[in-house]
This record gives C-alpha cells, structure tokens and sequence, in this order.
C-alpha cells in the first residue's frame, strides 16, 4: 500500500513538472511569434492553455484523492497541499496565457513593444525553470532567489505604463488600443507573479 502510495506522491510531482514544461512551451511560441509575426503561435498557446488546465485539474484531483486514502505523514501532506495550490496557480497562468494571446492577435506591436515582450519572457521563462526545481528538489534558496526575480517583471510593467502613456501623451494610440495594451502588459507582470507563486509554494514544503 505504502510503495503505491510513494509511486503516485513521485506521479504528482511528475505532473508538476510536465504541466510546467508546458507553460515554457508557452514562452517559447509567444518568442517564436515574434520573430517570424505567424499568429498561429498564438493559436497554438490558446490550445496549450486547454492543456494545462486539464493536467492541473488531474494533478489538483490526485492530490485529493491521496489526502483522502490514508493519513500523510506531515512532509507528504505539506506536498498535497502545496500541489493542490500550485493547480490553481497554472490554471491561473493558462488563462492570463489566453488572454494575452488574444490581445495579440487583435493588435500589432511595434519594435519597442517587441522588445518589452522579449524582456519578459526571458526573465519569465527563467523564473518558470527555477520555480519548479525549485519545487521538485525543495530548494529553499532557488526559490528564494526566483521570488525575488520578480522584481524584473515589476519593472518592465512600469517602463511599458511610462511608454504607452507618451503614446498617449502624443496621439499615436487609440482609447481602445491603450486600454488593451495596458492589459496585456499587465498580464505579462501577472504572469510573473504566478510564476513567483510556485517559487513560494515550494519555500513552503
């Protein structure tokens, strides 16, 4: 009972990790759709966004059903627990996913705007890559670390506020134009506190 018991705590953990490796996946076609400007990447992630949803429902409900079957010793609740929250976390990075790339779609982006997006997703990605081995291997300065990477994003957010409000400031963005592009920077910065959400779930185990 015990060795089936370990056998699905190692499978929870593999579904972290493989739902993570989505989620870079992600960064990689919104990297690729701005290089080449093909919006069938954007398409591709909307479709990945179905995929993560569904792998966090089924780690979320193994969680359960462990918790459920039989007393955890506290190291293994503390993993069920914090996997439980990490489903909600990628649920919520697959829906900031689809509405950014929906956003896209609609609006093109300029070089500068390019480059702000390209800044985000490096420091993203990097923080997604750290924040699960993070968890996986629960190491408590790797997520620290990550946690405090963040701060990147929080920065970029504000230099993309300061540079749609020159546009404003200057007639070069439309009302509805201004108020998306707020969003999907916005969304970006969201993303990166996701992100940080896993490194804090995994300083926590």
């Amino acid at each position: 009972m015990r060795v089936r018991y370990n056998e699905d705590l190692s499978n929870v953990k593999n579904m972290a990790k493989s739902i993570m490796d989505l989620v870079i996946l992600s960064y990689d076609r919104y990297d690729l759709f701005l290089t080449d400007n093909n919006k069938d990447n954007l398409r591709d992630i909307i479709e990945i966004h179905e995929d993560i949803r569904r792998k966090a429902s089924d780690m979320e409900r193994l969680s359960f059903e462990l918790m459920a079957l039989q007393q955890p010793i506290a190291k293994d609740l503390r993993l069920l627990q914090m996997a439980i929250k990490l489903a909600s976390t990628y649920k919520r990075i697959a829906s900031h996913f689809e509405q950014a790339s929906l956003i896209l779609i609609d609006y093109g982006l300029n070089d500068f705007e390019k480059d702000l997006l390209r800044r985000f997703i490096q420091s993203e990605k990097k923080m997604a890559a750290a924040s699960i081995r993070a968890f996986l291997e629960n190491d408590l300065e790797l997520a620290q670390v990550t946690i405090e990477n963040d701060q990147v994003n929080n920065d970029l957010f504000a230099e993309s506020i300061e540079y749609i409000a020159r546009e404003n400031k200057e007639s070069k963005i439309g009302a509805m134009e201004l108020s998306e592009k707020v969003l999907l920077y916005k969304y970006f910065e969201r993303l990166g506190d996701r992100i940080a959400r896993v490194a804090d779930l995994a300083a926590r185990l």
